[in-house]
């Protein structure tokens, strides 16, 4: 570009001919190609394509999905190419709802009967309700589609020790989802139920399993040096498996709202990045990039493609790529593209809360994170971690309170108090337990030092947490409080006062807060049959085969500490699980059980009738049966599920 009366032989008074001033020209406008789509129509295209997503046609369309995908992609086409940049969001909405139509047509399709073959399992089993609930894909019919599968007896017996990526012979009856379980099955691609009557294990499924089953393994053996549940909290750390969780520390994490850190999320991705960074920094480009793209697609295998791992791991990916070709991208660019990317592959993925919660915490980070930082104290790397922790937090919060209607107070302080240490358990515990598991338990021990250290931190401010006993805040109490806070902050900001702002602010967040401890209440137990308390003294509580870990919940929400008589109904896995969990966070008088409850408590095997309090408990079988005098009005129960 040349000045008007410059013939374009170069005067050095023309910024188009002289290479000091071609700064000064303004940058050549293009409309072709994705890198020349401004950041904000991608944001929008990520909320059309989960928009999309969410808006499935019915079921009489879906056998004409192509329709829409096709005019989808014509239409984004278009858009990128163009100056019209509205088409690319409008494309998108429409590919995504094609893409949905797809899945679910797939879904409905499916018929039931008996079968027997060989299918590849796509989870770790794990015990549920008396049965060993076994995930697996298997080709029937000609169609390929994933189930949820139960198992007892010996089958479950064989079963109980496999694991994700391993190719087994069952023979099963399946059954497609009904009407009512739908909700629950196709957002993780499960397309009905199946009783498994018999498995054989052929093989341990293709390398990358099979590499990832034998870290797990190695980890899982190192360790054996530290005690139960610091080996629980040790392979939830490292790889999100909370199957061998004690259902004490389950139910500490869930009343403080860390549970997400016994579920590998995004910030595992970075922190494996970051262990392998000086490996990685030697590498051209390109072959930086492929390097990634493997480490991610092992750790997304040894992790069992949780919905925070694939986000993390397609953002990663599309950050090394853009640096692989010389781009420059914002992590809001990124973030939008990845979720694109993911959702048109898996549409299913907008239905799941964890992608959900990952989404919206990562959102929160890249918005929030650096201003909340500079109004905080202390070092730049402190600050930016309680930054994000604080971020995340208020991104995951409209979702908490619209998929679980209320949000424990006590999680604020908790993840302020136990996010940043987790991050560093992870790595360490990672690094631990690879060396340990090769090296033994004599090496692995004084290894996991620093990880006991860590973890015990975390662990402990979740156990503090849940004594605490503080309230849950109900969606319409914390609508109040915000919107009050929101006037507040306006006001201010209206009348250009900052110390209006943070003075008002912090009065009336106080005053909130007030309100709604004051306001909060113990909730009553609903009625049902697996878990009785009589509203008389002394206080006896009777459970019967209940989940541990949602016992010591609806115990913690009717305010019982001390509870005089125990009585388990059935010696079974779970109600002795459950006696021992609540023995461990209550003070127990007596316990009643049948004869055969084995474990670690000490309790009293009724063997003939025994009169309590207006309670008759006697041996019925390999049960017991409990009957009352008291009136039906004066009992409170709980179900579990």
């Amino acid at each position: 570009m040349h000045s008007s009366r410059c013939p374009g032989s170069g005067p050095p008074s023309c910024p188009g001919c002289d290479p000091m001033r071609q700064s000064e020209l303004p940058a050549p406008r293009r409309f072709g190609g994705l890198s020349a789509v401004a950041d904000r129509w991608l944001v929008a295209g990520a909320i059309a394509t989960a928009a999309g997503a969410l808006s499935a046609p019915p079921v009489s369309w879906r056998g004409t999905w192509w329709w829409g995908a096709a005019l989808g992609i014509g239409l984004g086409a278009v858009g990128i190419a163009s100056r019209a940049r509205v088409l690319i969001p409008a494309g998108l909405v429409l590919l995504a709802a094609a893409a949905m139509g797809a899945q679910l047509s797939q879904l409905s399709a499916v018929t039931g009967g008996d079968f027997e073959g060989e299918v590849q399992l796509v989870g770790d089993p794990r015990w549920r309700s008396g049965a060993l609930v076994v995930l697996f894909s298997a080709t029937i019919d000609g169609a390929q589609h994933r189930w949820e599968g139960r198992a007892r007896g010996p089958a479950a017996w064989q079963l109980e020790d496999a694991a994700m990526g391993e190719r087994w012979r069952l023979g099963v009856t399946v059954e497609p989802a009904e009407p009512a379980d739908r909700p629950f099955l196709w957002p993780r691609h499960l397309a009905g139920t199946a009783q498994i009557r018999t498995a054989y294990r052929v093989d341990g499924g293709s390398a990358p399993f099979r590499i990832a089953n034998s870290l797990r393994g190695l980890v899982e053996a190192s360790g054996e040096s530290l005690s139960q549940r610091d080996a629980a909290l040790l392979a939830g750390f490292v790889y999100g498996d909370d199957r061998g969780q004690l259902p004490e520390v389950v139910h500490d994490f869930r009343a403080t709202s860390l549970t997400h850190l016994l579920a590998v999320s995004g910030s595992n991705v970075a922190f494996v990045l970051l262990l392998f960074a000086p490996l990685l920094a030697g590498l051209r480009p390109w072959a930086r990039l492929v390097a990634v793209a493997a480490l991610l697609v092992q750790f997304a295998v040894l992790t069992r493609g949780e919905p925070s791992v694939l986000r993390a791991c397609v953002l990663a990916a599309l950050a090394v790529g853009a640096h692989a070709v010389g781009r420059r991208a914002s992590a809001t660019r990124l973030l939008a593209l990845a979720i694109i990317v993911l959702l048109l592959v898996d549409p299913l993925l907008v239905r799941s809360v964890g992608f959900q919660l990952s989404v919206a915490a990562t959102a929160a980070i890249v918005i929030g994170a650096r201003p909340i930082s500079r109004l905080l104290w202390g070092p730049p790397w402190l600050r930016l971690a309680l930054a994000a922790t604080l971020s995340a937090q208020a991104g995951v919060l409209p979702v908490q309170l619209a998929v679980f209607g209320s949000l424990p107070l006590v999680s604020i302080p908790a993840n302020v108090l136990a996010g940043p240490v987790a991050g560093p358990a992870m790595v360490w515990g990672l690094v631990g337990g690879l060396t340990g598991g090769l090296t033994g338990d004599a090496v692995a021990s004084v290894l996991h030092l620093p990880t006991k250290l860590m973890m015990g931190w975390v662990a402990g401010v979740a156990r503090w947490g849940a004594s605490l006993g503080w309230p849950q805040i109900e969606a319409a109490e914390l609508t109040a409080g915000a919107a009050v806070v929101g006037c507040c902050v306006a006001g201010g900001f209206l009348l250009r006062n900052l110390g209006a702002v943070a003075g008002s602010a912090a009065v009336v967040a106080a005053g909130v807060g007030v309100w709604i401890v004051a306001g909060s209440h113990q909730q009553p137990l609903p009625l049902g049959p697996h878990l009785a308390v009589p509203r008389i003294e002394p206080v006896i509580v009777v459970v019967d085969r209940p989940d541990p870990s949602r016992a010591l919940g609806q115990l913690a929400a009717a305010g019982i500490d001390r509870i005089d008589v125990l009585v388990a109904r059935s010696a079974s896995r779970s109600g002795r699980e459950a006696v021992r969990a609540v023995h461990a966070r209550h003070d127990i008088g007596q316990v009643l059980a049948p004869a055969g409850l084995g474990g670690r408590v000490t309790y009293e095997a009724v063997t003939e009738p025994v009169r309590v309090a207006g309670l008759t408990v006697e041996p019925a079988a390999e049960r017991l049966h409990v009957s009352t005098e008291v009136a039906s009005n004066e009992w409170q129960a709980a179900r579990f599920g």
